[in-house]
This record gives C-alpha cells, sequence and structure tokens, in this order.
C-alpha cells in the first residue's frame, strides 16, 4: 500500500465506501457529512487513503525458479540461473515493476481502483469527533 496524499471517508461501519478522494481532511468530512444526512448514519469515518500499488519485482525469485524448473525438465539444465547475484536479482525486480506498470498503463481495465483508509477519524453525523 502506498500513501497518495489524499484522504476518503466510509459511513456507519462501511455500509457506505466513498470512491471519491479529497485534497485534504475537512473536505472528505464535509462529503461525509452530506452522505450521512442523504443516507441517514450516524458515523463517518474519515482517513488518508493507500493505494494498492502491485510489487511484481517482489516474485523476480519464484520467476527465476520456475524457469529453472522449466529447463531443467525440458532439456535437463539442472544449474541453469544457480549463480544469479542478488545485485542481479534485484535488477530483474526492477524491469519485472517497470514492465508490470506499463501493462496495466495499456490496460487501464485490470488497475487497481482498492485502496485503505489509515489514520482514522470517527465523526458523528454532525461533525463532531467521537472518540
Amino acid at each position: 500500500m502506498k500513501p497518495n496524499g489524499k484522504w476518503s471517508f466510509y459511513l456507519d461501519d462501511e455500509d457506505y465506501v466513498c470512491r471519491d478522494w479529497f485534497d485534504d481532511e475537512n473536505d472528505a468530512l464535509i462529503a461525509g457529512m452530506e452522505e450521512a444526512k442523504r443516507q441517514d448514519v450516524n458515523t463517518i469515518m474519515v482517513g488518508k487513503v493507500n493505494t494498492f500499488r502491485p510489487a511484481a519485482g517482489d516474485y523476480a525469485g519464484d520467476l527465476l525458479e520456475f524457469l529453472q524448473d522449466a529447463a531443467c525438465e525440458e532439456c535437463g539444465a539442472e544449474d541453469w540461473l544457480d549463480d544469479v547475484t542478488h545485485a542481479d536479482l534485484r535488477d530483474l525486480g526492477v524491469f519485472l515493476d517497470d514492465a508490470f506498470m506499463r501493462w496495466l498503463d495499456k490496460h487501464p481495465e485490470y488497475k487497481p481502483s482498492f485502496y485503505t483508509l489509515t489514520d482514522l477519524q470517527l465523526f458523528d453525523k454532525e461533525g463532531e469527533p467521537l472518540d
């Protein structure tokens, strides 16, 4: 998860989750108060948005192991890729991250649209803090 500098809210234990992001906490709270009145709910939870960032590079070692197993099975090459250094593995990880993000840019329908909220504060429907 990666903070993106935005704020959002949800109502009454996540019965209503806002898909909009706001530049500051107060804007999120105001929008939450308006929605709480429309939805007739009692509490608003406001927090910082943390977006999901896929880390394809974290699987570089798994990819090499899979490829090594395939080479062994198909050609008997048991020790191929045994000597890959940590630096070279990190380098592959960077390439995988970049390639995956370019793939998501090419196919935006697969981009993650989900997020979590952190640094949560609970408010009543009038905007008064509850903790």
